[in-house]
Order: structure tokens, then sequence, then C-alpha cells
């Protein structure tokens, strides 16, 4: 959406910027102003005098009137923890994401070997998780294989860390939990029975998606150093990898050092469970529950007896029932527990109402309020 901005009358205008204007004036007397915003693929054409005199001036003038920078998170990061446009404007102002292409040595953090592009896109941080995307150009592969890295090492000198990762290929989890395309249409199977992804964008170029999150339950990752290795890219099929592009791509990333959790004190037993939920730390992209459990509850070697945070239910009453993604459940001590986990959307914190949680495994999700 663009953005309109109001100049005041009383604005002294340079000499340099009122000549300019004069020409601007000129030129609307011969065509129309255009203002064209090649990201959005949007044309916006102004018809009246005073804003299109008031365009133009924004668009030949000097001055200090710049306009916001609108972010985006880019097609894999946005498609692997989903986020509405308010969400990303509002995480990025708030310094929880770093949009790497927004900043002004972003051409120097490009690494290139053996004819392949690969650049840090979008990081997005909280204490135990964190997001990094890369993009990856110069190599294309037909939508029939899957791209991927022979390796891939991600760990910090700072902390211990957990990983997964994955060339993003087109494909999210709707509120459901059902996967569907980016674009919201059913999944596709192609004439071997096996799903058809979309790994590349309208550019060519793909995008791999980094999720670390803390080995550590008492660690946190905020302003902490990760370093990032890519080693030969190729395909995957199953567990075999095909080389294709020889090369080895490092990163050092400084992570964003905000913190965007807020805390909630429960005390709420769960009927017949002997486990109370004590408290909860919950951040747009993950959350941390506390539990205090029974010295002799029951565990076998599937299930340690934790509940687990499955979904959310908001204020206006929408249940998110799906939106865990990843994370561990351990034992502080014989009578503590606690989950972490992350999320497969960005979830506004003060909309909240109550936490979906696992008690028992087959049966449903019990329902807490945290508020």
């Amino acid at each position: 959406m663009m953005e309109e901005k109001i100049l005041s009358e009383e604005i002294e205008l340079s000499e340099i910027v009122l000549k300019k204007t004069d020409h601007a004036f000129e030129r609307i007397r011969q065509e129309d102003c255009v203002i064209m915003s090649k990201k959005n693929k949007r044309t916006w054409l102004k018809s009246q005098a005073a804003v299109i005199a008031g365009a133009c001036i924004l668009a030949v003038s000097s001055a200090s009137v710049v306009a916001a920078i609108h972010h985006y998170w880019g097609r894999g990061m946005n498609g692997n923890i989903q986020a509405s446009d308010t969400q990303q404007q509002q995480l990025t102002n708030d310094s929880i994401a770093e949009i790497y292409p927004e900043k002004a040595d972003y051409e120097s953090l490009k690494v290139v070997d053996n004819g392949v592009t690969i650049a840090p896109d979008t990081v997005i941080v909280d204490e135990r998780f964190a997001y990094m995307s890369f993009t990856i150009s110069g190599y294309q592969v037909s939508e029939d294989k899957e791209p991927g890295f022979e390796s891939v090492n991600v760990e910090s000198k700072d902390v211990p860390l957990n990983m997964a990762g994955s060339i993003y290929d087109g494909i999210v989890s709707d509120e459901n939990g059902t996967p569907v395309y980016e674009d919201g249409s059913a999944i596709q199977f192609g004439e071997d029975g096996d799903v058809i992804s979309h790994y590349l964008d309208e550019n060519g170029n793909l995008e791999y998606i980094i999720k670390a999150f803390v080995a550590d339950e008492t660690d946190t990752l905020l302003g902490k150093t990760v370093n990032v290795e890519f080693e030969n890219l190729g395909t995957l099929y199953k567990t075999d990898f095909t080389n294709e592009k020889d090369g080895v791509w490092k990163f050092e990333i400084k992570l964003p050092d905000v913190s965007a959790a807020k805390y909630f004190d429960i005390n709420k037993e769960l009927v017949g469970a002997d486990i109370t939920v004590t408290d909860a730390e919950i951040s747009p992209i993950s959350m941390r529950i506390n539990y205090t459990v029974s010295a002799d509850m029951e565990a076998n070697e599937d299930e340690i007896g934790i509940p687990e945070m499955k979904g959310v239910i908001l204020k206006d009453g929408t249940r998110i029932p799906y939106l865990a993604d990843g994370g561990n459940v351990g034992y502080t001590d014989a009578t503590h527990a606690y989950h972490i986990t992350g999320y497969d959307r960005v979830v506004d914190v003060d909309e909240i109402q109550s936490l979906l949680l696992l008690v028992k495994p087959g049966e449903e999700p019990v329902s807490v309020d945290i508020q």
C-alpha cells in the first residue's frame, strides 16, 4: 500500500527545490505524472493537479522528506513463518527482524563461488529461535528435482545450537495444518505420485531457510553471532545427493539483540494430570511454557509426560490449532518441566487469549487461559 505524505504549505523550499518544482509543473501541463512502485508492481495515476504537484515535488526534490521503507521478508521466509504485511513492518521496525537487502553494505555480503551467488536475506530472532533465509542465484534446476546442499553447518561460539534447514518449496500450512501452495491453492501431484514443489521464484532464484534454536534451555540467542557454511550445491533424492556445483559459501551473522517476549503468570492446574502451568514467556515467533509436575508422574520411552503447546485461541475467538513447529521439552529437576516451541506463523502476543495444550496423546488439546 502506498503511503501518502502531506506537505504543509508553510514549509520553505530551497531555491533548488523551487526550480525543480517549476520544471515539474511545466511537465504536468504536457503529460500525466505516473508514480510507480516496482516492488509491489502497482501503478497509481494522479489526475488532480494538487496531488500531481505534490507527488512530483516528492519525486524531484532533494529535500529531507524521505518515504519510509516498506519492508518485505522475502518469499521463502514469509512462507516458512507466515506473517501479514503489518506484522512484517512492525517486527522489522522494532529491530526483531533484519532485512539484509536494505543494508548499505549488502553487496559486500554476497558470496560467489563457481558462478553461484548466495546472500543473506532476512533474519528474525527472539530469545530461543532464529530464522535465517539466504537467496541463491546462478543455479538452475528443473521443478521435478529437489535442490539442496551436500552439507549445511550452523554453529556459534557463543551458544550451542540445534538446527533444521531446507530450500523453500513454495508449500505452506494453512490455519488447519493442511499443506497448500503459498497462494492458497491445493497441492498438485506428478505422474509418479510425488508432490509438485515450486522451488524457484519469479526471478529463477532459490531461497534456503534455516531454523536454529538453543540446545540448552537456559541460553539465549539474542545478540549472538552465528556462523553458517554451505558446501556443494546439487539435487537430492531420498538419501542421495548429486553434486552439480562445487563450492563453499561462508557467512557470519550477528543476530539482533531486541527482545519481543512477554511474561505471563498463569498458575493453573491441569485437571486430572497432576500438572500446573506456572508461567509462560511468549514472543511473536516462539514461546516457553513452564510447569510443575508430580514427582511420581509416569513416563515411557515415547512420551515424557510433559504437555505440549499445539496452538492458541485469540481474543476474537479465532482458533489456530496447529501453530507449534519444532522445539523441545524437558525437565529442569524432578518436579519442574518446560516446553519450548517455534511457530509456523507470526502471532500478535497481545491478542492471545488461551493456549491449546496436548496433555495426553490421542486426546483433544486442553484450553488454558493466560489472561
